[in-house]
């Protein structure tokens, strides 16, 4: 065997393509950013979401589509000089590519790219339309779409799907490597050599038994994995009780396959392996692949540590299904709870939580699932600050809190009782930060016993805070969105469609099972003399005041909504004609002695004219405004500053 042969690594044979996919389409899904990988013979492996603007526009015209390929071509030229390039297209878009790089050997290239890092100049792309004879309105409808990401944000996101891929081949070769020392033991064994001689320079734990079940040896890898001797474990039902003391674990699982086992022997058929978690002597766990072989009658185990390797498949597995459940809009604690059981799952001895911050200041439970109830009502609800145990203390600093011993911690004086009551003696906690820099809330990791992190253990940190603060982020973008839609910006009072569909719904009800409602509304008096007098700004200055007014004057149970620009609408549930005369009245009294205090003077000048009408035949919401309105018409012509109840 040549030893210096150098490996031709191919990505196709090193990753599971079709899974790859599945994670870069939920990528897509959850960024919006294209991306593809082409391997190093120029063929495209894979490919999600190429944007409208190129796959509509620049490719399909001459000249804008060698734009394309001339980015194209000086992103593959600038591969070996950086790790990560970048080109802004002569379209506009700017795309990124980085090597993929296996023992120093290119395998093949990423791309993520078609993005923006600003707000679209319209004027150039509304040119590159005329320039290239686009249909101006579909091709700057494309544009919109285009993701507007920071060069930082992006370059992290690509150093995210690199790590990923290294993770994916890390472990395809560990395996190759394993199967051929596998292979290579085998060989071995049918030469003369002295078997023990051989397995204690093995890099697997390796041991045997006889047809009674007596361990006659261990090697020295194995005790180094494991820590047992082989005076600890005379016999395999021994090791087994050692190695899995879950009674449930070993009857459900290692006492099926070790049946197995025998039957293989029996039948002289390949015994099957097994992937197992196994308890060390020191109390820690290792997860491990353990294949077996029949040499006459002796059984030899082979043990891989495959810990490494599994701890980053959950957790690729757990980012997978986190980016899958954000795409498809689960609830938060939701993904929170799975972000918490992978990591629990890594080690047992952990107790997880994630709280999120409110309003900047209260800490709240987002998920905890394995700490007492009685623990998660006291902490709820918490102010941040330093000296509130290791979370408020983390959010208040932005920074990690590591509190070896909570009984003998300043940060936990004042909750060192209720931390013994849960049975809890150390906290490490990690502030969730946003892509801006803002705390989200924190991740903690509890233990039963004074315990200080290891290095893992910061990686299991590290990876948790991120999955969770892309699943918060995700979450106060879709409610900032959907706030949007159903709120009107400036005075966020319910907008118009919003305030129409829960006037319906109480109207709905009172249909169903009786009631009045009546309805109110109103506008500002001369808000057009007043805008031209003062400028807009403090048009909408007056807005907030109004609506400020309302909220104060109106009950809960009362529905608000800016229908119009300076025309609001009232809806109230269980009111007849005179109460809702009465609240319209208090309402205009407030409204006119409201005050805007400008920079030179105070501005009181306004008022408001309102009408009213009630839902005594059953009517639908359009028709008791329209008879409301023409109250306020009436109001209007009457002098303004008034109320008026419409009637038949």
């Amino acid at each position: 065997m040549d030893i210096n042969k150098k490996e031709d690594y191919q990505i196709s044979e090193l990753i599971d393509i079709k899974s790859f996919r599945q994670i870069l389409n939920n990528f897509f899904e959850s960024t919006g950013i294209a991306n593809g990988i082409i391997n190093k013979n120029g063929e495209i492996i894979v490919q999600s979401g190429w944007s409208d603007a190129c796959n509509n526009f620049h490719i399909k015209n001459i000249e804008s589509n060698n734009f394309c390929k001339e980015s194209n071509i000086s992103l593959f030229e600038s591969l070996s000089k950086k790790p990560i390039s970048k080109k802004k297209c002569k379209n506009g878009l700017i795309d990124y590519s980085s090597p993929i790089i296996v023992n120093n050997q290119v395998i093949a290239t990423l791309f993520l790219g078609q993005v923006l890092f600003d707000s679209p100049n319209l004027d150039y792309f509304i040119s590159q339309a005329e320039k290239y004879n686009y249909d101006k309105t579909s091709y700057l409808a494309a544009i919109q779409k285009v993701p507007i990401v920071t060069e930082e944000k992006i370059k992290s996101l690509m150093l995210c799907i690199l790590q990923m891929i290294e993770l994916l081949v890390s472990g395809s070769l560990s395996k190759q490597r394993e199967d051929k020392l596998e292979q290579n033991l085998k060989k071995t064994n049918e030469q003369s050599v002295e078997l023990k001689d051989i397995l204690n320079f093995s890099p697997l734990g390796i041991g045997w038994t006889n047809k009674n079940g007596e361990i006659e040896y261990v090697n020295h890898k194995f005790t180094e994995l494991f820590g047992y001797t082989i005076e600890d474990i005379p016999t395999l039902m021994v090791w087994f009780i050692k190695a899995f003391p879950n009674k449930q674990y070993r009857e459900n699982l290692i006492i099926p396959w070790n049946n197995k086992v025998i039957k293989s022997f029996n039948e002289k058929q390949q015994p099957p392996e097994l992937e197992a978690t196994i308890t060390c002597k020191d109390g820690t766990n290792r997860r491990t692949l353990i294949r077996l072989s029949w040499i006459g009658e002796k059984r030899l185990s082979n043990f891989s540590d495959i810990t490494i390797h599994w701890k980053n498949e959950l957790r690729n597995r757990s980012h997978d299904n986190m980016l899958e459940m954000v795409a498809k809009g689960v609830d938060l604690r939701d993904i929170l709870h799975n972000i918490i059981k992978t990591i629990e799952l890594e080690d047992k001895t952990s107790i997880c939580s994630i709280l999120l911050l409110e309003d900047k200041k209260y800490l709240l439970i987002g998920s905890s699932p394995s700490l007492p109830a009685f623990f998660n009502e006291a902490i709820n609800g918490v102010e941040i600050g330093v000296g509130v145990g290791s979370c408020g203390t983390a959010a208040y600093l932005k920074e990690r809190v590591i509190v070896e011993n909570i009984m003998e911690d300043e940060y936990w004086k004042d909750y060192k009782d209720l931390a013994k009551k849960a049975n809890l003696y150390s906290c490490w906690s990690e502030p969730i930060i946003s892509s801006t820099g803002e705390v989200l809330g924190t991740f903690a990791i509890y233990h039963n016993k004074p315990t200080l992190p290891k290095e893992q253990d910061f990686e299991r940190i590290k990876f948790a805070s991120n999955l969770a603060s892309i699943a918060i982020e995700n979450r106060n973008a879709r409610k900032e969105l959907e706030h949007r839609a159903y709120f009107d910006f400036l005075t966020n009072l319910p907008n118009r469609r919003y305030y129409i569909e829960q006037s319906e719904l109480e109207i709905s009800r009172n249909h169903r099972f009786g009631g009045i409602l009546s309805i109110i509304m109103f506008d500002i008096d001369h808000f057009k003399l007043l805008n031209d007098k003062y400028g807009h700004n403090v048009g909408d200055l007056v807005l907030k005041k109004i609506a400020d007014i309302s909220r104060t004057v109106l009950r809960d149970i009362d529905i608000i909504g800016r229908i119009g620009g300076e025309e609001f609408a009232i809806s109230l549930p269980c009111t007849d004609v005179f109460e809702a005369e009465q609240i319209a009245q208090r309402l205009r009294i407030e409204i006119e002695k409201g005050e805007i205090n400008l920079t030179k003077e105070t501005l009181c000048d306004f008022t408001a004219s309102f009408g009213v009408s009630t839902n005594s035949d059953n009517y639908n919401i359009q028709e008791l405004l329209n008879f409301a309105d023409i109250a306020l018409y009436e109001a209007k012509a009457g002098g303004r500053n008034r109320v008026c109840i419409f009637k038949k």
